[in-house]
């Protein structure tokens, strides 16, 4: 393909640079994988909204309606680096939430996509939104995070995708660091990281929420150029900003200002100044201009807001739009330029256009097919399946401290009840190890979902909103992922403390034993997903144990059937560790266990069966316990998915 220097859709201003940051630009193709019926012959991408306004409701008992925003209007063309500014409280994070689509209920107004109403499913596809904080998977490598991101965004072949990959990453100077985890990346490697993750899939317009903060002065200024760089290719950029210094601010191609809700501003920096002296606001020399202006829509030099709404027309106003860049914007790009040459910042530049038409290749239009995302849902499961495994064999605490756990504390249980199963003199003390393992294995499997399945929620959140994969593939994947490590430390706790205990060697009696431990930590870590789905870390770990509780004294263990209120009894009936401690103690109890020897004067469980009766298990079966625990894992794992996909709506 030729390259050329310049396409219809950019600025002039773009045409002007100096040399030693003039960048080739590729025209866009019409037929092209970003291609359709809302762009333009190019395929630039102009984002534009009219008298678009947010309301919320306040107060408790009266609703109270608040407006956010206050119809405001704007256009973000192609090719600009743009910046929404304001003082907090302003607008720009709604503003900016409402264009990337991550807040749609509470709008009114039209969004527009170069003129026209956009279509949003359309749109969510050819755009994304990276947030203020990173989100990344900390235990991958930089490059495994990209090969994830590539399996799940392209259809090419691999060698495609690692070519794309390596081009992004010495694109934007990561591809030295990338066998190095998430977790050990700098701030501005993380920014770049994360900006790379979604320039895989070649958007057209990017949202970016605060890209600055927590980054020190030359990072930041690093991260603009960057942005800058992204934008001159012919996407469309936006982003809000707080406070940015003097160098940073002019090199924003398009300010949009906001104000309680409304636009004070809207053109370009260095239009800026003299809008404003318009209205005798005159910034004083060698102060910031980004600095007054956040004051101006403060109200510290008086209440402007009103005259400065009805002379930007409330964004409709594009007089503005058209003023010239002057010579101290150039000069400070030739200062970033010669700060990235002499190593000060991180000499990185945009990768340049993907123009090979990248489309899924599952052909078959059945259950793995998929329109919506770029890959096929089989292939999401696959991927995200990989990851997984990949996360938690490097995960200590989710994977080797909890089967070290299972192993410390069934060694130490062995040996503290070690033969109490071959003596009737043993039978309560049996009772109470059979008891103990049932909350033990409940309360690790709990526990460990419902400390880590949180912390994932951001990381979902940004992906599933950026198209990655469906909700469904991720919680199915995950789902899948975390029950063989959970299998083999419950397996590994069972084994060892059965046989330590001397329970009867017989081959049904041993299964029996290991299948219901499996199926109670299974049942506790669906309780875990769900309480992990509906509540952070903190909540959690306070509120979950309390959710566990009428299970625990309802069990059979504290207070038998017989023995309770008639009104209270139907809560043993749905109590799965009833279930489950009536499935161990059937196991090597139950089914016609012979007399059992006696080694003390008097035995009075000598017979199995009596003690059965007294816990009122004499018409227990096992098949019923098995059934009812392998109903509650479906039940509340469903719950679980619809309460995830609840809280990844609140979100966005």
């Amino acid at each position: 393909m030729e390259k050329v220097t310049s396409t219809p859709s950019l600025h002039p201003k773009f045409l002007k640079r100096p040399d030693s940051l003039q960048l080739e630009l590729l025209p866009i193709p019409e037929d092209g994988p970003l291609a359709n019926h809302n762009q333009s012959s190019t395929g630039s991408m102009h984002v534009g909204f009219k008298d678009l306004t947010y309301t919320v409701k306040e107060g408790i008992l009266r609703r109270r309606p608040r407006d956010l925003l206050r119809k405001v209007n704007g256009e973000f063309s192609a090719g600009e680096l743009t910046a929404i500014m304001g003082p907090s409280g302003a607008g720009k994070s709604t503003l900016m939430n409402i264009l990337a689509g991550y807040t749609r209920s509470g709008v009114a107004g039209k969004l527009l996509v170069n003129g026209e109403e956009r279509e949003e499913s359309t749109f969510r596809k050819q755009s994304c939104y990276i947030m203020q904080n990173d989100n990344l998977q900390p235990l991958l490598t930089v490059h495994e995070a990209m090969t994830v991101a590539a399996n799940l965004k392209l259809g090419a072949k691999n060698r495609e995708k690692q070519s794309r990959i390596k081009e992004i990453l010495e694109s934007i100077n990561l591809w030295e660091n990338r066998k190095v985890k998430t977790c050990s990346l700098s701030g501005g490697q993380k920014k770049r990281l994360s900006i790379a993750l979604e320039l895989l899939k070649n958007p057209q317009v990017m949202f970016f929420d605060e890209p600055t903060s927590g980054l020190d002065s030359l990072t930041s200024k690093q991260c603009v150029m960057l942005l800058k760089q992204i934008a001159s290719t012919g996407r469309t950029v936006i982003c809000t900003i707080h406070q940015p210094s003097a160098m940073i601010f002019e090199m924003f191609d398009h300010l949009y200002a906001v104000a309680n809700g409304f636009c004070i501003y809207q053109g370009t920096v260095e239009g800026l100044l003299p809008y404003l002296e318009q209205n005798n606001l005159k910034c004083p020399p060698y102060h910031n201009p980004a600095d007054y202006l956040l004051e101006v829509a403060s109200g510290d030099y008086g209440d402007f807001t009103e005259i400065l709404v009805k002379q930007s027309n409330n964004g409709l106003n594009q007089e503005w739009r058209n003023k010239q860049r002057n010579s101290l914007q150039f000069q400070s790009l030739e200062h970033i330029d010669k700060l990235m040459e002499s190593g000060q910042i991180t000499p990185v530049r945009a990768p340049p256009i993907l123009f090979k038409k990248i489309t899924n290749n599952t052909k078959d239009p059945s259950f793995c097919g998929n329109s919506q995302y770029p890959t096929s849902f089989c292939n999401q499961i696959f991927v995200l399946l990989k990851r997984a495994f990949l996360v938690l064999s490097r995960d200590r605490t989710l994977t080797y401290s909890r089967i070290a756990t299972h192993l410390g504390i069934a060694l130490f249980i062995g040996t503290l009840y070690h033969g109490i199963g071959e003596d009737a003199s043993n039978v309560l003390n049996n009772f109470n190890f059979l008891f103990f393992s049932v909350m033990f294995l409940m309360l690790t499997a709990f526990n460990c979902v419902t400390t880590t399945f949180p912390s994932e929620l951001p990381i979902i959140t940004r992906e599933h909103f950026n198209k990655w994969y469906s909700l469904k593939s991720y919680y199915l994947a995950i789902t899948l992922a975390d029950i063989p490590v959970q299998m083999v430390a419950t397996l590994l706790y069972a084994i060892v403390t059965y046989f330590l205990t001397m329970q009867p060697v017989e081959a049904f009696r041993i299964f029996s034993f290991l299948f219901m431990c499996i199926l109670i930590s299974l049942v506790a870590q669906s309780f875990g997903l769900f309480i992990g789905a509906i509540m952070d870390i903190k909540n959690g770990v306070i509120f979950g144990p309390f959710c566990l509780l009428p299970f625990t004294i309802f069990s059979g263990f504290f207070v038998q059937l017989n023995d309770s209120h008639p009104y209270m009894r139907w809560l043993f009936h749905i109590s799965f560790l009833k279930y489950g401690l009536e499935g161990l103690v059937l196991s090597v109890l139950g089914y016609d266990r012979g007399k059992l020897p006696c080694s003390a004067d008097y035995c009075h469980f000598v017979y199995p069966e009596k003690f059965l009766d007294q816990m009122d298990m004499e018409y227990a079966q096992y098949s019923t316990a098995v059934i009812f625990m392998l109903s509650l894992v479906a039940v509340i794992r469903i719950a679980a998915y619809f309460a995830l996909s609840l809280q990844i709506k609140k979100r966005t």
